[in-house]
């Protein structure tokens, strides 16, 4: 009867360390598991963050360019940092589009508003696509870059590519800029330019920096 104990003792530990093993095996395989899913949750949610921010920004500039007049900056062929526009409405002209610390910066006559987005900007770039002065289109680009951080791999870069081309929708009668203002340009690190108000050209008290 002792020796038939001892052995049904020995076969329970046995059955004990096996079942541990096991449950440990499955533990850290389901652990693994939530982690690698959590992760990916994080990454995609980042990335569909990244897409919105941009197409929402695209948007932006895509509506400012179509009510848009002519392209005063950068000249046809030519590709700058800041988007210099003849709009008809005295109150918004010239309008400016550019970036700064990684924001977008919309200009409106002597008036900067700061775009307000979660990821910045880089390589903010517009080139001037216009086949003829009657038909302006720019092409306007920029990456956002975000560090995703990830528990088991360290924060990783994201960084997504928006382009899009924009025609402007001019009328044939260019009634921007009646006072006749010199146009814009960049002296010594900053944009300059001239606004209209009433019949008189003045210094816009609104700045951006620029590479001369």
């Amino acid at each position: 009867m002792n020796i038939a104990h001892s052995r049904h003792a020995g076969t329970s530990l046995v059955e004990l360390i096996l079942f541990l093993a096991f449950f440990a095996i499955a533990g850290s395989v389901v652990i693994s598991i939530l982690f690698s899913t959590n992760e990916q949750r994080i990454y995609q949610r980042t990335i569909l963050n990244v897409e919105r921010t941009g197409v929402q920004l695209l948007q932006v500039i895509t509506r400012h360019v179509q009510h848009a007049e002519r392209v005063l900056d950068p000249p046809a062929g030519f590709t700058g940092s800041i988007l210099a526009l003849s709009v008809a409405v005295e109150s918004n002209n010239p309008t400016m589009i550019a970036t700064q610390s990684g924001y977008l910066l919309i200009i409106l006559h002597d008036t900067t508003e700061e775009v307000p987005h979660t990821f910045p900007l880089e390589h903010f770039s517009v080139r001037n696509t216009s086949p003829s002065a009657g038909h302006p289109s720019i092409l306007v680009s920029f990456d956002v870059s975000i560090a995703i951080p990830l528990p088991s791999a360290g924060s990783r870069i994201y960084t997504r590519h928006f382009e899009r081309f924009v025609p402007l929708l001019p009328d044939d009668y260019v009634t921007g800029d009646d006072c006749g203002c010199d146009p814009p340009a960049c002296v010594a690190g900053l944009y300059r330019w001239e606004v209209c108000d009433g019949e008189l050209c003045t210094p816009s008290t609104a700045t951006v920096h620029c590479a001369p």
